[in-house]
């Protein structure tokens, strides 16, 4: 079991570069030369969504950052698909978060996937520390919504 800590705050760490890297993930670089934009990195399924009605607008491709991560690297990438697919299919986001929505998606799809005692948390604003099973822990935000998805070891009762 290992311990980490999280915040939904962006300045409260910058790891993950070798993950974003490993992840095969285009990297976007602002304009300004903005540090913390350039520490972005660009996910888009290939699908670009109207935001409108008015046919001229489109929605940008959500920007995923990695935070902290101690999980393998095909499983990130499952974990920020589920959660920009599910945030795409929000009808009022990101206008209005739906967090509970979300966490349960994630929460839902990593327990089918990898088996049970997964754990969600998402917010715009929060505090953690949590203990996490080794390769279990992913801190990412996409756009301006951070995602804490961590598993904890289930042992058998003793009876």
């Amino acid at each position: 079991m290992r311990e980490q800590q999280g915040s939904g705050d962006a300045a409260a760490g910058r790891r993950g570069g070798v993950i974003r890297s490993l992840l095969g993930v285009e990297r976007r670089v602002a304009e300004g030369g903005d540090a913390e934009a350039a520490g972005a990195v660009g996910v888009s399924s290939g699908k670009q969504q109207p935001v409108g009605a008015g046919g001229g607008e489109e929605r940008k491709a959500a920007v995923v950052r990695v935070v902290a991560a101690d999980m393998p690297p095909a499983m990130q990438r499952r974990a920020f698909r589920c959660a920009r697919d599910e945030l795409a299919a929000m009808p009022h986001f990101p206008r209005r978060l739906e967090p509970k929505r979300l966490a349960l998606a994630l929460k839902k799809e990593f327990d089918t996937a990898y088996g049970p005692a997964w754990h969600c948390i998402v917010g715009t604003s929060f505090g953690s520390y949590v203990t996490h099973a080794r390769g279990g822990f992913l801190y990412f935000s996409v756009d301006k919504v951070y995602i804490l998805l961590f598993r904890t070891a289930v042992e058998p009762s003793p009876h």
